[in-house]
């Protein structure tokens, strides 16, 4: 594997190995913290410009993280369980409806889980149906 891609000839990034010969050439020149406007400091910005549609092609984000996924982990992340939600879902048959998909979170539940598991609303809003 090359040590830095060699853009005489100007291309995207083709394949996984180009993308993460980019990748370790952008961290290296971050390291370097190259002064603006100095050639370094070009070819981080050019790389990073292919780098971010190398991953916009082949790794897109457009498949949102469901609601209950994002309370899930935040809740393992808490060590606490599903039922310590009660208190600020309103009952265990709220919390029941939520994580089988039958309701969604209202205002007052996303402001309660935001305050209380550090969760972004967005995140808790989930995709549109």
């Amino acid at each position: 594997m090359a040590d830095i891609l060699d853009f005489t000839k100007p291309h995207v990034l083709r394949d996984e190995m180009e993308y993460n010969t980019a990748i370790k050439e952008l961290d290296d020149l971050l390291d370097a913290d190259p002064s603006p406007m100095s050639e370094a400091y070009e070819r981080l910005e050019f790389l990073s410009v292919l780098v971010q549609a190398y991953e916009d092609v082949h790794y897109s984000f457009d498949d949102r993280v469901e609601p209950t996924e994002v309370v899930d982990f935040m809740l393992e992340q808490k060590g606490l369980s599903r039922s310590d939600l009660a208190q600020w879902m309103g009952g265990k048959s709220r919390i029941s409806e939520f994580f089988n998909g039958t309701r969604r979170l209202s205002i007052r539940q996303i402001e309660k889980l935001r305050t209380h598991l550090g969760i972004p609303a967005d995140l808790l809003i989930g995709p549109s149906k």
